[in-house]
This record gives C-alpha cells, structure tokens and sequence, in this order.
C-alpha cells in the first residue's frame, strides 16, 4: 500500500517508545509504510515530504521535555518557521504522564498546540495517558489508538484497512542470532552474569554516566520497624551537584528470579541455556547500543530484561499469537480485547503479577517460545530516579541516597519485591555502579526563605539542600522543615543531621511521628498548629516545596496551606485557592511526588 506514516517517541524511562513501537508494529500488521525513531533521531530534512505523523510524548520532572526531543524542540521553537510550515501535515498526539503532578502531560501538550501553530492538522483530539489510572496508561492509549486508526481509515478513504488491530502475525524489530549454543551453567554458578555490567561499553558515548563505589549502605530504620530504608553512600572523584538534582541508576535482576526465569523455560521444554552467545542485529528498528555487543544470555537475563515487568496488553497478544492450547488461548484473546481488560487488571495489575508468573500460568504456550519471540515479549529494565540526599560542599566526592525497600504481600503466594530497592539494599561495600546525575524538579533560590515538607523518604532532597547551605555558613533561619514518619525512634531518617542543624543553625523543625500516640499526628496536622508562622513566611515571599509519596499527603498539605491562607489572610475560600495557584503558577509552590 503506497501509504506512510511516521511515528516519533520522546522517551525519558522507554515507556513511550515501547508505546511507539507498538503503533508501529500495528502500521506493519495494516500493510502501511511505516518508520518510528526517537525525536532526535528524526531527519528533520524530511518535513517537507511527510502527511501523516504520529507523536508519543512523555513528560518529566515539572512538565520538561525528555532528553532525546530536545533539539527537536528547539528547532520548532524558532521564530523563523513560518506559520504554514506544517500545512501538508496530519498529525496525532498521545502523552504518557502522571496525574499526581501538576504539569500533566505538560510537554505532550505544548507539542500539540506548536505542531497547530504551525499549521498542522489534528487527526484527532490529543490524548492524555495516566500512570495513575487504575489501568495504567492503556486506558487512554488503547482506545486512543484505535481512533487514530479509524481516523485515517475514514480521512484518507482506506476502506480495505483492517481496523482492528490484526495480532495474527509478529512483526519482529531485530534479527536475533544464536552464535554459540553452549551447555548450560550449573544453577550455583548463574551469579556469574550479574558480576559483569553490560552498560560499561554506553559510557564511550554517553559522557555523563559514571562509575561509583559503595562506601556505605546502612539501615536507617529500626530492626523491628516493617519497612526496611537505606542511605545509600557512593564515592565518586570530583563529582559536581546542587541541591534537588537526582541520581539515575539501572539495577539488576535478582538471582533467583534470573533462576526462575530459566526453570520455566526449561520446565516447559524451551531449551536456552543461560551460556549461548547472541547477536542482535538491525531487522526493522534501530538496535539499543547495549545490545549491539555479544553478549550471552544469561547476561541479558539478569541485567537488559525486567524479570519483574508487569506485562501490558501488547505481550498477551504476543503470547495469544503462539499459543495452540485452545484454553490459554481463549483467555489470553480474551486479555487483548477491550472488553477484557478489567479481567487483565484483576490478573496482572491488582496483585503485581509479573512475566515470569504469567509464562508459569499458561505452560503450553511457553513451550512455543524461542529467542526471537523472547526479544518481542520482554521489557528492559528501565533507569531508575532518586533524589539526592547529600551536598557536594558537606561530602566532597560523595553521593548519598535514601532508598525505601519495597516489600509487601498481595493475593499472590510469594511477596512483591522492588526490583531497584532490593537491588541497592543488597550491594555491599566496594561495590560498583553506574549512575548519572539530572537536573530534579526543584528550584531552590538561595535569598528566598523555604518551607520544606518531606515526610518519610521525601526528606531526601531537603536534606541535600539544608547540609549544603550549613556547610556554606548560609542562615537556616530562614527555612522551615516539616517531617512526618511513624515512630520517633524507629523510622525518623537521618535523625542526627537534623537534630544537629537545628542546634548549630538556627533550622526550625517540626515533626509529626503518626503511631507515637492514640490519636494518628500526619504533616498537615503540624502544619496547621504552626499554620501562622507558615504564614509570615509565606508573606516573607517563602517558597513552598513538598516531597514524598503521591498518595493522599500532597492534597492534605494543599488543603491545609489553602485553609491557612483563608484564615490569616482573612480571604474567602475561593480567593485562598487562587492565592495557592499563584504560587504554583509562579513555582512557589513546587511538588516532587511518586507512586
């Protein structure tokens, strides 16, 4: 079919590319022509001869664009592009974002409102995908897709164009090589392919990845308390951050999901063996630099592919693609229509059910796996973020981290572990690790007074800024912080620094330990018995900066800010909500918040 379509991601974490890619694998199934690239990637000599375009944008931080849609952001930023630039150009966008933040998708949405200006023609309404919804980003991206498709069915009068999407054929985006077919290791010795790092080879072409040791790696909280929390300490010379930067690191598979993960293969008869040699070549989309070295398979297993990945409705189609056993493919086809995906969320999502659990559920269709479908159905193992506990004044040549544990049960027999927390709790001294420092979100001016509240782990990027502006002799009066743990004895993070800020400089700190009494005593409850002190600072010109974890605290602290400036500002409701906004319109009120 003399048809194209373009398809460009802006990915900080893959999500969006593996997004991308399945729009892409949909064009082929259709028999369109069809590229997908990352932004930066994209020759953008090739405007001129574009129709149909399709954006797949993620939003970091406080609505900035990833890094690789940057210099294309740049290039449409210019005053000189003419208004009708774009004319000939039928476009869609869909943005991956969090609700928990502000800027929702704020990148995705100033892209669709340039691409307009500049003369662009919307195929369809924007779409707004939310980590935060119960089904994840397919919620909004399913259904998106398939409008996208029944838009250029109906604009461009293709009636032969399979709407639906036809998983009846893989389409395959590397060629994969088996260059040695060696015996298998003994289990005992599969630790071997986590001793190696398989990212050492990116840092020739990425200058800012680095090399640390661990120096230290401590338990914060008490033995006995449920949640196990770490500072985590990496030596690095002459390594340079500010206050609020984040420390990206990539973590590895566990070595006994690496150990189940081939059980299950082997139990159902798929026989790769950790020791085989592969070579991924380009097929129909470009190789990841990591995986354009020979590696074995075992290295690819414990540290490129997430054994921990949730699989998305993608993978079930996939799997329902193999499957001959008429009763897992009936329920696998019945997890790739729109109808069953409260099913699929009941399956997968609700109790964290991961790959390698869902390969054991339905035997008979991973006995038809082989190497190439592997490389289809499985994710790589995402960076992850951490706000930076230390000052590069206080510590030279240090990086702290305050990393909680994940830990916890669902329905399912055996206990959900964070694949990146149990990672880092386990390195031991000496160890090595590759990492990369960001800007964060926060903006910390150094002549405006602070209000800080970080309850629980969210007290990391306070704690960077308020050593650093000790070990500069800077006034700390000026700041207010605000902690909130269960028990002052077991789970208050860092306790020493804190107590000893507040001696030597003046810090005045507040702080809110909910299990310690009858009654549970939350940051917002402190807030509000210090609520006019808060306010002469806010009328000082404070910023407010808020940290932790997205669930309820962010809009109990708002609430109370917002009732605070009612009462002592002597407003109405309506106007203490727009005193609020402003300040977070003016990035006074700034927010760094996780699931």
């Amino acid at each position: 079919m003399d048809f194209s379509i373009t398809i460009l991601y802006a990915s900080e974490t893959g999500t969006a590319q593996d997004v991308a890619e399945q729009i892409w694998k949909s064009a082929k199934r259709k028999g369109l022509n069809s590229i997908v690239s990352a932004l930066d990637d994209y020759d953008l000599a090739n405007f001129d001869s574009e129709h149909l375009m399709v954006f797949v944008v993620a939003t970091t931080g406080q609505g900035d664009p990833p890094d690789n849609m940057k210099q294309f952001w740049r290039f449409l930023l210019r005053k000189s592009l003419p208004p009708s630039m774009l004319d000939n150009i039928r476009y869609g966008v869909i943005g991956l974002g969090d609700s928990s933040y502000k800027k929702f998708n704020f990148a995705a949405k100033k892209l669709n409102k340039r691409l307009a200006q500049l003369g662009g023609i919307q195929l369809l309404p924007i779409g707004l995908a939310d980590d935060q919804h119960d089904l994840g980003i397919d919620a909004v991206v399913s259904p998106w897709v398939q409008e996208l498709w029944e838009k250029i069915i109906f604009i461009y009068n293709i009636p032969d164009l399979n709407i639906s999407n036809n998983i009846e054929r893989i389409i395959e985006r590397y060629k994969i090589s088996i260059l040695d077919d060696s015996k298998q290791r003994s289990s005992t010795e599969i630790a071997y392919y986590l001793e190696t790092d398989i990212y050492t080879q990116e840092m020739n072409i990425k200058d800012e990845m680095k090399i640390g040791v661990i120096i230290e790696n401590r338990r914060t909280t008490a033995e006995d308390h449920f949640q196990d929390v770490r500072l985590i300490k990496i030596q690095r010379e002459d390594i340079i951050y500010e206050p609020g930067d984040i420390i990206y690191v990539r973590p590895k598979n566990s070595l006994k999901q690496i150990e189940k993960f081939f059980n299950v293969l082997n139990d159902n008869n798929v026989l790769l063996c950790p020791d085989m040699i592969i070579q991924v070549s380009e097929r129909q989309i470009k190789v990841p630099y990591v995986l354009k070295q020979t590696l074995t398979l075992g290295e690819i297993v414990a540290q490129y592919w997430d054994l921990n990945y949730k699989p998305r409705r993608s993978t079930f189609e996939i799997l329902y693609q193999i499957s001959e056993n008429e009763l897992e493919k009936e329920k696998l086809h019945e997890f790739t229509m729109p109808g069953g995906q409260e099913e699929l969320y009941d399956y997968v999502n609700r109790p964290r059910r991961n790959i390698i659990e869902v390969l054991a559920d339905f035997p008979h269709t991973t006995s038809k796996l082989n190497i190439q479908i592997l490389f289809e159905i499985m994710s790589p193992i995402k960076p992850r973020a951490f706000s930076i506990a230390s000052s590069a004044i206080n510590t030279k040549n240090e990086i702290h981290m305050l990393v909680a544990v994940v830990n916890y049960k669902t329905k399912l027999f055996e206990r959900r572990l964070g694949l990146c927390s149990n990672w880092l709790a386990n390195l031991k001294v000496k160890s090595k690790i590759i990492f990369w420092i960001r800007k964060g979100t926060f903006i910390f001016p150094s002549n405006v007074p602070k209000i800080l509240i970080g309850p629980g782990t969210g007290i990391a990027p306070f704690r960077s800024l308020l050593l650093e502006k000790a070990a500069m002799k800077q006034d700390l009066t000026t700041c207010l912080l605000f902690f909130g743990c269960r028990y002052k004895d077991k789970d208050y993070h860092c306790k020493e620094d804190f107590i000893n800020l507040t001696s030597a400089t003046g810090l005045k700190l507040f702080c809110a330990f909910s299990r310690d009494q009858e009654h549970k005593i939350y940051v917002q409850h402190i807030i509000r018995e210090n609520n006019f002190l808060c306010w002469e600072f806010l009328q000082n010109g404070a910023n407010i900066y808020l940290a932790g974890s997205s669930k309820d605290m962010p809009n109990n602290v708002r609430d109370e800010f917002i009732d605070l400036v009612k009462e002592n500002g002597k407003l109405t409701y309506e106007q203490a909500v727009n005193f609020i906004e402003q300040l977070e319109k003016n990035n006074r009120y700034q927010s760094e918040t996780w699931s």
